[in-house]
């Protein structure tokens, strides 16, 4: 992403405004982005995957299962540490 960012707008990715960074995803997810690691990358595939990984990583937050109506963890009296980072005192 840094590499789309630089080629587009010659400024780091987060630095952009949330407009310019819609455009930089927007550019690998049409699949043609400017740079040269999506000559040998396949720049579509790649897109494909990471929503893949942020999806999963979204929904595995009791929050977000909740969210959908998903009632397995979410409901789970005992799960009290569910923000950012924390850890119950079960899990290593």
């Amino acid at each position: 992403m840094q590499e789309i960012a630089q080629a587009l707008f010659a400024t780091a990715f987060e630095q952009l405004a949330g407009d310019k960074q819609d455009e930089v995803l927007g550019a690998l997810a049409g699949g043609n982005p400017p740079g040269v690691t999506w000559q040998t990358l396949p720049a579509d595939r790649f897109f494909e995957e990471l929503l893949a990984e942020l999806t999963e990583t979204y929904y595995a937050h009791p929050w977000a299962q909740d969210e959908i109506g998903y009632v397995g963890y979410a409901n789970m009296p005992t799960w009290t540490r569910i923000g950012l980072n924390e850890k119950e005192p079960r899990e290593a």
